[in-house]
């Protein structure tokens, strides 16, 4: 019995979604942007 997923039918990412995924800067702001989020929603309470 297998127990892994077929995945030949899911969608490939297109060049430009790899490229930034590799970008440091890009995952920089991410980082960055992600973390001005959760403070922003702590400082409200909204959690």
């Amino acid at each position: 019995m297998d127990n892994f997923a077929d995945l030949t039918g899911a969608p490939r990412p297109i060049d430009k979604t790899l490229k930034m995924r590799k970008n440091v800067l890009f995952q920089f702001w991410r980082f960055i942007s992600l973390n001005v989020r959760m403070v922003a929603m702590i400082f409200r309470g909204d959690h």
